[in-house]
């Protein structure tokens, strides 16, 4: 093959290549589930992991909490993957902003899987973190549910 064909190829692949990178959301950061904590110490056991995907194996609802490292002030989209093989195992999430000395809370609204028997992003939009402020995202998980991951943009 000629160099000239050759570079023709290097071209193509990269314009497809930044395309794909073009279409993705602007979401910096992601951590796996096993990063955060279930909120009441009493619900610890309440919780397994599996891969990074925490599962609760409790018979009620239990609240799971992850916190989520900013680098500026702004409006933060905060998105959830988690998983719920019907509606009686579903995941409802918000996330918040909040200022370093806690007066002031910015919160999205509570979200939950749109549909079940496959993992699905639950996106969190409305959060607002100021300056030196910090950032976390709540998950109500019931009985077999599970939060696998949390992208945002940082």
């Amino acid at each position: 093959m000629s160099q000239k064909i050759t570079m023709r190829y290097i071209a193509a692949f990269a314009a497809l290549a930044g395309l794909g990178l073009a279409q993705s959301p602007a979401l910096a950061r992601s951590i796996p589930a096993s990063s955060g904590r279930a909120v009441l110490a009493s619900d610890i056991g309440c919780f397994s992991m599996n891969y990074s995907t925490m599962t609760n194996y409790c018979s009620a609802a239990k609240s799971f909490e992850m916190p989520l490292v900013v680098d500026s002030a702004g409006s933060k989209t905060v998105a959830v993957a988690a998983y719920g093989a019907t509606t009686a195992n579903n995941v409802c999430c918000f996330a918040a902003g909040l200022d370093r000395n806690f007066t002031s809370v910015w919160s999205t609204g509570t979200y939950c899987l749109s549909s079940f028997g496959s993992t699905n992003i639950i996106t969190l939009t409305g959060a607002y973190v100021p300056a030196y402020g910090y950032l976390y995202a709540n998950c109500n998980v019931q009985y077999g549910g599970r939060v696998h991951s949390v992208d945002w943009n940082s």
